[in-house]
């Protein structure tokens, strides 16, 4: 963590007001604007509580720590500002953050452990 917030990669990088995230999210969007159109997808707001319903079916299947959890939830939203959703495989997303927030939070779970839940959990 730095000891100086105002010079952190935190504020610099991954700090944006509503204009900027509105900007980023147009910006994806006009990327596939057919497919955008063709799979509409419901409110942000709706989908960040589904991901993180998920990661915490799954953190309790596991046994995994609160702040792991926390942290595999930043990490997704932060993938999700500068990657569609449409694109990705949104459980094999959810799964890469839980084992590299655990990694992180030094409360390591066996890569295969978390696959096998994982693939119990989902389709």
């Amino acid at each position: 963590m730095a000891a100086n917030f105002w010079a952190s990669s935190q504020r610099l990088h991954w700090q944006f007001s509503r204009a900027e995230l509105q900007e980023l999210r147009v910006k994806i969007e006009s990327e596939n604007p057919d497919t955008a159109q063709q799979f509409p997808l419901p409110k942000r707001c709706l989908l960040s509580i589904f991901f993180n319903q998920q990661l915490v079916k799954l953190g309790k299947r596991m046994s995994v720590r609160l702040q792991a959890l926390a942290t595999a939830q930043v990490y997704v939203r932060r993938f999700y500002t500068k990657v569609d959703v449409r694109s990705t495989n949104t459980y094999l997303v959810l799964a890469t953050a839980l084992y590299l927030a655990c990694k992180m939070e030094e409360s390591p779970h066996h890569i295969r452990v978390l696959v096998d839940h994982a693939r119990n959990m989902w389709p």
